[in-house]
């Protein structure tokens, strides 16, 4: 076995532009917000229809921002650090939420704290969709 000599089979020139830059048509999965989905949303369990318009509105606006500003889950504390969002379990008041996700056992159902003290939206996340079970009072 030899060892190859650096100054034999040298290529002049430079390196074509074809090689030397890829095009990326697309942006990166993980530079794309969440993709939200009402898809388990479940109605019985939601009191979205009997919030004031305050408390209403204040949903509105962090679903808004999760679905403009949060592209991972560690997002959640850099980017909105005023909501706390809490794992809950399937036990008491909360089993009722687990109910429709039968089919989906392994689904961590997270709190959202709205305000300080009332308003909640309760959800889990699948790879980058964001899926809304309800929002409480």
């Amino acid at each position: 076995m030899t060892i190859p000599n650096p100054n034999e089979n040298l290529i002049a020139g430079p390196i074509p532009s074809t090689v030397a830059e890829i095009p990326q048509l697309e942006e990166a999965p993980e530079a794309k917000p969440f993709l939200i989905s009402f898809q388990r949303y479940n109605s019985k369990e939601c009191q979205l229809d009997g919030m004031d318009n305050k408390m209403a509105r204040k949903a509105l606006q962090v679903l808004r921002d999760i679905g403009v500003n949060i592209k991972t889950e560690d997002d959640f504390k850099a980017r909105l650090p005023k909501l706390e969002v809490v794992p809950i379990e399937n036990n008491g008041h909360y089993r009722c939420l687990y109910k429709g996700l039968i089919d989906l056992p392994d689904a961590e159902i997270k709190e959202a704290k709205i305000d300080r003290d009332k308003g909640r939206l309760f959800f889990f996340l699948v790879e980058r969709i964001f899926h809304v079970i309800a929002i409480r009072d």
